[in-house]
């Protein structure tokens, strides 16, 4: 089986590189440039990649072997000469299954293909998410895996919260969670290769490969907390304590309204639905005005940190009734005031394009990119697990 918890890969120039690590990344390199949906020749796989055309053809044929790729006819180029075959992402064979723990009154659960496309979705009503327990979700992971014909690389969760790189949830406050050993207790239960991650993060990742993220994109997620996501050079960032992008509870006025967490003036107590649902509840004449304002008070707030990082674009994952066209407006009004010179332009904020399949799609994603390098080990397991 895969190693407890998805460990990362160090980096460490020092350490000296095995076979099994080049093999992985040549496996890696080669499903990036299929995923989703591209088809591409072993010729050209190799040019791009700067492999010869023996390390080609075993990096593919072991892709083959452990069904993440398939062959899908030759290519229809005009002219003369033999065809070549070409490959492309199978998304027959393995399964992933996904669980999202972020929206309220539902755990959302769906069994995804190796394209990220979601196959079958199952959801339980819960009357609130502090009702969520780790039964609950393998219970509902079970499910999915009995409704499954196809064998099953691996479960990913996504949580509104702070996850570690071990897969405990360190704090989840929607979820009334503090040190939970996710990864370690679904692990458990269900014997399959656990991702435990940010449902943030997630739905970035989704953003990312189905909807109009960039490489340098932040997402920033408006619902009954505030957060955000970072994508620099393609890569998710963490932060030190896996803490990026929690900006829900940072201070935006001292003087501000009681917050949830304790404090005063946070921007969530600003900008969460629940605030805006009921500012709005309580004067819908002054609709407009509401959702203006929040769009302002979030562009003001993120103007120094989108001035640093020179980000291509901020997708903006909201209620479309918030985060519609005058939040979005507004929020960019305030960061041309800010940005906009003759050396920096504002990213393009966009809404999301996923929806609210995001986190689901995402947490599949990253659940694939992590396992499909090692896949042969996995393959290997399941094997002995079936003998035995």
């Amino acid at each position: 089986m895969i190693g407890p918890s998805f460990e990362r890969i160090p980096t460490n120039m020092n350490t000296k590189t095995v076979p099994s690590d080049i093999r992985a990344r040549n496996i890696m390199a080669v499903f990036n440039l299929l995923f989703p949906a591209a088809t591409v020749s072993r010729s050209e796989l190799g040019r791009t990649l700067g492999l010869s055309r023996m390390a080609t053809t075993e990096v593919t044929g072991e892709m083959l072997d452990n069904h993440i790729i398939r062959e899908v006819g030759e290519d229809t180029r005009a002219g003369r000469g033999k065809r070549s075959v070409m490959l492309a992402i199978d998304t027959a064979f393995w399964r992933i299954i996904t669980i999202d723990l972020s929206q309220p009154y539902l755990l959302q659960g769906a069994l995804v293909d190796l394209g990220g496309r979601i196959i079958e979705r199952m959801e339980v009503p819960i009357e609130d998410r502090v009702s969520i327990s780790i039964t609950l979700i393998a219970e509902l992971a079970q499910k999915l895996m009995a409704a499954s014909s196809q064998p099953i690389l691996g479960l990913g969760v996504a949580v509104p919260g702070v996850v570690n790189h071990e897969g405990t949830v360190v704090d989840a406050v929607q979820l009334g969670w503090k040190d939970v050993p996710l990864h370690d207790e679904l692990r458990d239960i269900l014997d399959l290769p656990v991702l435990i991650g940010n449902a943030t993060n997630a739905a970035l990742v989704a953003e990312r490969f189905f909807g109009e993220g960039g490489a340098d994109s932040m997402l920033i997620r408006i619902g009954a907390g505030v957060g955000a996501s970072l994508c620099l050079n393609g890569e998710i960032v963490d932060g030190s304590a896996c803490m990026a992008g929690e900006i829900g509870h940072v201070v935006v006025d001292p003087e501000g309204p009681g917050c949830a967490c304790g404090k005063r003036g946070c921007l969530e107590a600003y900008l969460s639905t629940n605030n805006l649902y009921a500012q709005i509840a309580s004067d819908p004449a002054n609709r407009t005005e509401i959702l203006t304002g929040a769009g302002q008070l979030l562009g003001r707030v993120m103007a120094m940190p989108l001035g640093l990082l020179n980000l291509h674009d901020v997708t903006i994952d909201a209620p479309a009734d918030i985060g519609g066209e005058t939040f979005i407006h507004a929020m960019s009004g305030e960061l041309s005031a800010a940005l906009n010179t003759q050396y920096m332009t504002i990213p393009l904020l966009h809404r999301c394009q996923v929806g609210p399949n995001a986190s689901l799609r995402g947490q599949a994603i990253s659940v694939l990119r992590r396992i499909v390098p090692h896949i042969r080990q996995l393959s290997t397991h399941m094997h002995t697990a079936h003998d035995e």
